[in-house]
């Protein structure tokens, strides 16, 4: 990692986007995506493109890029995926969405199994006081950090450095696979 580590932005929902990244390497270490760009909300009050958008960006895009990557990661390489403690835990009417997370986990594990000795673990945070949400309004972000927070053990909110340091835990212990971590402050447990 170190100064050695680079990064590129993708469209994960363009597979020749991330096929087109993967064919310019020769050999990929580690993997991380945190590929989300979705609508949320009520079965019943989404068409159906917004309800699988989860699943176009969030899902497929992490699957594409696994296939990528495959086929250059050493044995002692690892991906990490991420999906979200709502995939354990609902917060609210979204059904795509926290099942989009849950499928993510079962990815992980199932990717796990196929890549060994290729580590393939999930990250499931909850809510980051981060960029996705500094896109959304600020009444709707007041409100979803206010709910979180009272639904957790440790009534605050994750910092991307936290999750970052799960995922670097999760790029480095060469033990761990097929796992699912949630730095989610006890979310899932309430």
């Amino acid at each position: 990692m170190g100064e050695a580590a680079t990064w590129q932005t993708v469209d994960v929902t363009d597979p020749r986007s991330v096929e087109s990244f993967f064919g310019e390497r020769d050999r990929v270490d580690h993997v991380f995506t945190t590929a989300a760009s979705y609508r949320v909300g009520p079965m019943l009050k989404l068409d159906d493109a917004d309800a699988a958008s989860p699943f176009t960006s969030k899902f497929w895009g992490q699957y594409h890029v696994a296939t990528y990557a495959a086929p250059l990661l050493p044995p002692d390489g690892s991906v990490v995926l991420m999906s979200g403690a709502a995939g354990a835990r609902p917060p609210a009417p979204a059904p795509a969405y926290a099942a989009c997370n849950a499928a993510i986990e079962g990815l992980g594990r199932g990717l796990a199994v196929e890549l060994a000795p290729v580590r393939v673990n999930v990250i499931s945070p909850g809510t980051v006081d981060g960029n996705l949400w500094a896109q959304r309004p600020a009444e709707e972000r007041d409100a979803g950090f206010t709910q979180y927070r009272n639904d957790t053990l440790l009534h605050r909110l994750a910092t991307e450095d936290e999750i970052a340091h799960g995922v670097l835990f999760l790029f480095t212990n060469g033990y761990m696979t097929g796992s699912t971590i949630y730095p989610d402050g006890g979310y899932t447990l309430r």
